[in-house]
């Protein structure tokens, strides 16, 4: 993410990010009606907008409203066997994994590596553990950028220009870009964990760090708001369970 684009947003500490993520994954395992996961995912495509990119947060939320709108109306208009099976697949696929998926976008797309390892050395997690979440942290930022280079590589040869051209031929896909993606994936993921043990992560002396995690006013309003609304849920189910 470009820093200007960073600083647009508002920062919040990176536990306060880590407590969202709790919270989607409950929400996750709990049954909602269409409208009340409509308003969720409303909500957390929001404070994707707020907190960390205006463009992701609104990409994922119009392939949302694809999929809430295709259930609704389209499928029962249109009866296509193989496209509808499909289709609702990853619709319910999709809308499973939507919350943690924003939460997730929140946290690696405003959060520095820095940050994540502090906060897991003050939690005591082991130093193994620490290193394996810090090269995932940067991991999957990493190779999405390593694809954006591929494709924009493979458009300079003229392949892959059309929007449409890897769907319509999807073995040269396999061959031009998922092949020297996985290549690529493999030594960017060696290239982070030889960094992260360059820099001492797993010294067994007591770390030192820059960093301050420290809460601020819009934290506390954010973990106020996010508690309140895993009560609201939490709540309203069980009063649903009982009636």
């Amino acid at each position: 993410m470009k820093k200007q684009d960073y600083k647009m947003h508002l920062k919040l500490d990176v536990r306060s990010k880590i407590l969202l993520l709790v919270v989607a994954n409950i929400f996750m395992f709990m049954k909602f009606s269409l409208l009340e996961h409509f308003i969720l995912a409303t909500i957390f495509a929001g404070l994707i907008v707020i907190f960390a990119n205006k463009t992701k947060g609104y990409r994922i939320y119009l392939i949302y409203l694809f999929f809430t709108v295709y259930e609704v109306i389209f499928a029962k208009i249109l009866t296509i066997p193989i496209l509808d099976n499909f289709l609702l697949l990853s619709s319910l696929m999709f809308k499973t994994i939507y919350l943690p998926i924003c939460a997730g976008i929140i946290l690696v797309a405003s959060s520095k590596v820095s940050e994540l390892i502090t906060f897991l050395r003050k939690i005591k997690l082991p130093k193994n553990m620490i290193i394996v979440m810090a090269v995932i942290f940067r991991f999957f930022p990493v190779i999405i950028g390593d694809y954006r280079l591929i494709k924009n590589s493979l458009k300079m040869k003229g392949i892959g220009i059309s929007r449409f051209y890897y769907l319509l031929h999807p073995w040269r896909f396999l061959e031009y870009v998922f092949v020297p993606y996985v290549i690529i994936s493999t030594n960017t993921a060696n290239e982070l964990a030889i960094s992260c043990m360059c820099r001492g992560i797993e010294s067994n002396k007591k770390a030192t760090t820059i960093q301050i995690l420290k809460f601020k006013l819009i934290d506390y309003i954010f973990i106020i708001f996010i508690i309140l609304l895993l009560i609201a849920v939490c709540l309203k189910k069980e009063i649903l369970s009982l009636i």
